[in-house]
């Protein structure tokens, strides 16, 4: 993103921040968890098949998250 708009990567970050409120990877994580969360209810695909679908390749870590 910084390269693209030439800013420095910190400006983007601080950007992104007083935009959103989260960090990019605070945004991404609660994103994904918001999919999840959606197949969860809408959906009878497994657990670990949503976690991989939802871009957590570590199930642990998945459900710590929650």
């Amino acid at each position: 993103m910084a390269s693209a708009a030439f800013v420095s990567k910190s400006e983007v970050l601080r950007c992104f921040k007083n935009i959103t409120g989260q960090s990019p990877f605070e945004y991404l994580k609660n994103y994904r968890l918001r999919n999840a969360a959606y197949m969860i209810k809408n959906t009878s695909d497994s657990i670990n098949a949503i976690c991989g679908l939802c871009g957590f390749d570590d199930h642990s870590y998945f459900f710590k998250s929650l």
